[in-house]
């Protein structure tokens, strides 16, 4: 396996992680005792970066998987 391949892959899981931790930062004031901001501003920051997080994870196997 070439050595790209593996870094690309790493980058890849290091941009999931860290967008995965940002989601989880907004997405976790929807539970929150209180909360300085609409519900919306929450899910439009929220979901998108978990769905951006979850592309790259995909990406990462694709990449490593590909022959």
């Amino acid at each position: 396996m070439p050595v790209a391949r593996v870094l690309a892959a790493l980058f890849l899981v290091a941009v999931a992680v860290v967008c995965a931790f940002v989601a989880w930062g907004a997405l976790s004031n929807l539970w929150a005792d209180y909360q300085d901001s609409p519900t919306s501003t929450y899910l439009l920051i929220g979901l998108p970066l978990l769905a951006f997080s979850l592309a790259a994870l995909v990406s990462a196997i694709a990449v490593l998987l590909k022959d």
